[in-house]
């Protein structure tokens, strides 16, 4: 099935299709909104109810449903009747987990962290990390077809609010709080639950649910087993992961994702685009999706936009102006025209961990292999990206589009030149933030360049009110940035990373001292405000921040005598 009918042969991806029980939930969620009306309408939460019967009968049973008015509304009482006799609630499928390697005061834990309200406050902090594990219930190994969760083999650890299941981008960040809380076995579970998704689809999926199959998201799953390696020396989960990884570096390199750009001087360069196998509306947005695709006439256009709105979803940035043509009009979003600096930053950490990993187990055709694909990846990202006027990395736009396997040629005026944070993503990674010269010149264009805020780093300068743009700041930006300045060993580097990383620990913690909560993200105008835009509404719990929190506060600790409040 072609993503688009305007695109090349060689770029059409199969559609991976959702199940029969989805596809009915959609229908339930569309009906809902309808019934219930906009108001605190949550589309996600439809598409993850569970049935109490088979779906034949329950379809059956909602087919009956009494409709009545021009659009064929069912009732408010009637739907929450249908919807408490057929469903079991969101949620119900994930049992509360109680992770055996979880103890109030590690020992060693913090160590840095003097001051003993902030000590008092970390030591809540890492508690999340029980309200937050979860195991999937027996019920859904028995009868999956009920279920739009999908069967895990190990424990996990979700975002928190609306995210009730694993995400894979997230759990990177869990897993740096989690080792900082010395819960490894709990991290190790993780990772083996992401080499089971490997090996039953082919890549890690965006999220253990069954509309998500279709797409992946930032691939992170190295890093994972990196850092835990790092911590444990545990050579047989690197034995495990090594095959999901070499897979999981395919699956970044097939076809679909890999698009060749050739420069001044007539070198080819491989990069990589996220590229979604969908070209409908996302079920768990069907409603919005469907909205937004309203003003597009053709069926091709709205295929191809639905295709590249889960794209950018793939991208886990969804949603922000880096993937619109028109930063002022979300429907020109055009994800897979764009080769981002970020992922191909991410497949660059991917190679140099597994040719570490292949050291480590005495493979050495395959650890040269990963070591050249890393130069080669090096070489391009600095080819394509890489502007030396302006001292960042930019995205590169696609000038025929989506067309695969085509050679393009380079050209500057391809380069988006926005300032968005992910332009400083390259200096998390060690080809880039050992090289000193490189590191002053980017953080001397990073200081000026409008996005370090009183709160923390904005994730871009436009207020588009989407989510992945300013004012938002997100955990994992500040934490990649600050981590690469701070690996680069120089001294003013490190200064910047403590004081960024400094300013994101205060505005978390003003914000838990308002609202009892850690939030999703954070606005980075003024200490203690959460985030806002997007979709939803703005979500608490929270995996991510509370692993860049922990990471940040065992990396740089709180002496004593230093206020944390406003």
């Amino acid at each position: 099935m072609a993503l688009a009918a305007g695109l090349s042969h060689k770029c059409r991806a199969t559609v991976i299709p959702t199940t029969p029980l989805v596809t009915f939930l959609e229908r339930v969620q569309e009906t809902a909104l309808g019934t219930f009306g906009e108001k605190n309408f949550d589309a996600k939460l439809y598409v993850d109810l569970s049935l109490k019967f088979n779906l034949s009968k329950t379809e059956k049973a909602f087919d009956g449903l009494p409709r009545g008015g021009e659009n064929g509304t069912v009732s408010v009482q009637d739907l929450k009747e249908f919807i408490a006799t057929y469903f079991a609630d969101a949620g119900d499928d994930l049992l509360h987990y109680d992770p055996e390697d979880f103890v109030p005061e590690p020992e060693g834990f913090l160590p840095k962290v003097k001051n003993p309200e902030v000590r008092a406050w970390a030591l809540q902090v890492h508690a999340l990390w029980k309200n937050l594990s979860r195991k999937v219930s027996d019920g859904v190994l028995e009868q999956p077809e009920l279920h739009s969760l999908l069967p895990l083999p190990e424990a996990v650890v979700v975002p928190g609010s609306r995210f009730i299941e694993v995400y894979y981008w997230d759990s990177y960040w869990v897993i740096r709080g989690l080792l900082a809380s010395k819960m490894y076995e709990t991290a190790k579970a993780i990772v083996t639950n992401f080499i089971f998704l490997v090996d039953t689809y082919g890549y890690v999926l965006n999220g253990s649910r069954a509309y998500y199959t279709n797409r992946s998201q930032p691939p992170l799953l190295s890093a994972m087993v990196y850092e835990i390696y790092n911590r444990t020396c545990d050579v047989e989960l690197i034995r495990n992961a090594l095959p999901a990884l070499l897979k999981e570096h395919a699956f970044w390199n097939s076809e679909i994702h890999k698009v060749t750009i050739q420069d001044a001087q007539g070198c080819n360069h491989n990069l990589s685009r996220y590229y979604a196998r969908w070209n409908k509306p996302r079920p768990e947005s069907s409603t919005k999706d469907k909205e937004s695709a309203s003003k597009f006439l053709s069926n091709a256009e709205k295929q191809q936009f639905y295709h590249d709105i889960a794209s950018a979803a793939e991208s886990g940035w969804d949603f922000s102006t880096r993937w619109t043509r028109n930063t002022s009009e979300f429907t020109t979003l055009s994800t897979t025209s764009i080769l981002p600096v970020d992922l191909n930053v991410y497949i660059l950490k991917m190679e140099l961990d597994i040719a570490f990993m292949a050291n480590v187990l005495g493979n050495k055709a395959t650890m040269e292999s990963f070591l050249e694909a890393a130069e080669a990846r090096k070489k391009a990202i600095n080819s394509v990206f890489w502007n030396g006027e302006m001292g960042q990395w930019f995205d590169y736009r696609l000038a025929n589009g989506t067309l695969c396997k085509e050679s393009e040629t380079w050209q500057a005026c391809n380069q988006n030149q926005n300032v968005y944070a992910s332009n400083f993503i390259p200096l998390w990674i060690d080809l880039f933030h050992s090289d000193a010269a490189l590191v002053e010149n980017v953080m001397g264009n990073f200081q000026s360049s409008g996005l370090v805020n009183v709160a923390g780093i904005a994730t871009s300068l436009i207020n588009s009110g989407q989510q992945w743009d300013f004012p938002n700041g997100w955990a994992p930006l500040q934490h990649m940035i600050v981590e690469g300045l701070l690996r680069s060993g120089l001294k003013e580097a490190r200064s910047l990373a403590e004081d960024i990383a400094m300013r994101w620990i205060k505005t978390n913690y003003v914000g838990y001292k308002k609202t009892g909560a850690i939030h999703e993200k954070y606005d980075v105008r003024k200490f203690g405000e959460f985030g806002g835009g997007g979709e939803y509404i703005p979500q608490t719990g929270f995996g991510w921040s509370n692993g860049v929190l922990l990471a940040f506060l065992e990396e740089f600790g709180w002496p004593e005598d230093r206020s944390i409040g406003c």
